[in-house]
């Protein structure tokens, strides 16, 4: 009887398109994880950085007006801060990082007025306009800016807020307790908030030395609170050290909590820092 050999014959042929189909899953599966991976590089590196003194200082030359004579407030130029700070956003989700380096530039402008402005970051910085009247240091306005990456599109925003009347920062005489009121209106250059309204107190807490270097200088501690409503809602509070001789901020803590409605829902900020004067010579 003759044996069956069941090894022998055409072998079954596989449909070519599953072979075409993995591949294809494959591709798409490489070009998934190159770009989550990509994404993930690009999102990584998308937060704030420390701002330079040679940056700080760059921008300095080229903004400083001829104001430069006044006598009254610190000396024009860009002081050296050193500080840490954490800034969350709800919508989307994102935290960047503040400091350690914070150049604190000084702009002085006719009539006894002066700009201070501190760069947290390259994406958050704040200003305030002061002016000396009858001795007491006097704030008719402020300023600030935010800058948030995501990679596939960036949101940034300046605010600017004209305070009516004047906020008295540091009263003269100088006595402990003394309360301002703060009533400031502000408007964004970009987000579609319409105005926010600031309302609240600043107080002069006390007085004390503060030691900045290998010199000591006579200060005053200011607290502020306000709220912000209408465009914005939320709060603000600050704890500054000011020299009494120049009005220039010596160190200071501070914490915003605000919500700003977006088209994908309200989102709320809440960010805090300190910052520290290290040297009182500015540099240019």
């Amino acid at each position: 009887m003759a044996s069956t050999d069941r090894s022998s014959g055409p072998a079954p042929v596989r449909p070519k398109h599953r072979h075409v189909a993995r591949r294809v899953v494959l591709v798409i599966v490489v070009v998934v994880l190159i770009g989550g991976s990509t994404f993930a590089y690009l999102w990584s590196r998308s937060g704030a950085r420390a701002v330079s003194s040679s940056e700080a200082i760059e921008r300095f030359r080229h903004q400083d007006p001829n104001g430069s004579d006044n006598v009254v407030g610190p000396l024009p130029g860009v002081y050296a801060y050193q500080g840490t700070g954490i800034e969350t956003i709800s919508v989307p989700p994102k935290s960047q990082s503040e400091g350690p380096g914070m150049p604190g530039t000084v702009v002085r402008h006719p009539g006894g007025c002066f700009e201070f402005r501190i760069d947290f970051s390259d994406h958050h910085w704040q200003s305030w306009d002061y002016c000396v009247h009858d001795g007491a240091l006097e704030s008719p306005g402020r300023a600030g800016y935010y800058n948030w990456d995501f990679v596939a599109f960036h949101v940034d925003d300046t605010s600017t807020c004209a305070c009516q009347p004047v906020v008295t920062t540091v009263p003269d005489p100088i006595v402990s307790g003394t309360v301002s009121k703060v009533a400031c209106t502000g408007s964004n250059d970009k987000l579609s908030t319409g105005p926010v309204i600031m309302r609240g107190t600043s107080t002069l807490v006390r007085s004390g030395d503060i030691r900045v270097g290998s010199r000591t200088l006579a200060a005053v501690l200011v607290a502020e609170h306000v709220t912000f409503s209408k465009g914005q809602s939320g709060a603000n509070d600050t704890s500054t050290w000011f020299a009494v001789s120049t009005g220039l901020p010596l160190r200071g803590t501070w914490h915003t909590r605000v919500s700003t409605t977006s088209p994908v829902g309200i989102s709320t900020l809440d960010a805090h820092g300190d910052f520290t004067l290290t040297s009182v010579t500015p540099s240019r």
